[in-house]
């Protein structure tokens, strides 16, 4: 209970830094757009990815056997790169389970903020292009990662209720506020390398950091003061 209480008090810190990613996309989103940067073959064919697998979603039967094994895959490999040792491994349609002899938060919400199809489908394009250059069929690599990407993000939120184990285990808020962080913070990496920006988005993204850390400070400062008002006016 204690634990969970402190990761508690972890989540509300960290608040305010996913304030300031989003601020960050938010800002990122008006510059690029009048530099006419959607017009670029890597936003065109990314967005047709995302879209693609939005309308698959929409209207196909869900793919939860390839969830799941990606969902239980990710589970393992983040026990192993933990120290730990994978004892079982199950995957069916109706979900799946890894037993380990290490579990902490990053074990059990990995899935929910690493895109592990989209890192396959980066790794498989760099390994054959090593070997044979694909560098004119990158609007290809993009589109891939647009869909994988779309695809991690819709069975990622279709996860995020209040019987989740991976969640409840870890509390919910804390849980909510490291994917939300995590995943906004690997967008803003994704976005910025792909429109070779990344630079500039850092200072941006710290300056933003700065602003949201600074605006919840004044506000619990001004809470702060109207509530020992009110208790004034109350003992009066």
């Amino acid at each position: 209970m204690a634990l969970k209480f402190l990761k508690f008090l972890i989540a509300l810190v960290l608040i305010p830094l996913v304030g300031a990613e989003v601020w960050t996309m938010i800002d990122l989103a008006r510059v690029s757009v009048p530099a006419g940067q959607w017009r670029e073959a890597w936003f065109a064919s990314f967005g047709a990815g995302f879209v693609a697998w939005l309308v698959i979603f929409m209207l196909l039967p869900r793919t939860m056997w390839l969830y799941v094994l990606g969902h239980e895959f990710t589970h393992a490999l983040a026990a192993m790169l933990a120290g730990g040792r994978v004892t079982a491994f199950k995957v069916t349609s109706q979900g799946g389970h890894v037993m380990t002899d290490r579990v902490n938060w990053w074990i059990s919400l990995s899935p929910y903020f690493v895109p592990i199809y989209a890192l396959i489908w980066m790794a498989l394009w760099l390994t054959v292009d090593f070997y044979h250059p694909l560098g004119q069929w990158l609007p290809v690599l993009y589109f891939g990662i647009g869909l994988f990407w779309a695809f991690h993000v819709t069975f990622t939120w279709s996860m995020m209720h209040m019987g989740q184990t991976d969640l409840s285990r870890e509390g919910f808020v804390f849980s909510w506020v490291i994917i939300a962080l995590i995943n906004f913070f690997a967008f803003l990496i994704l976005f910025t390398l792909l429109s070779h920006n990344l630079s500039s988005a850092g200072s941006l993204f710290w300056h933003r950091i700065q602003q949201s850390y600074l605006f919840t400070g004044r506000e619990i400062l001004q809470g702060w003061t109207w509530a020992q008002q009110e208790w004034r006016q109350e003992q009066a």
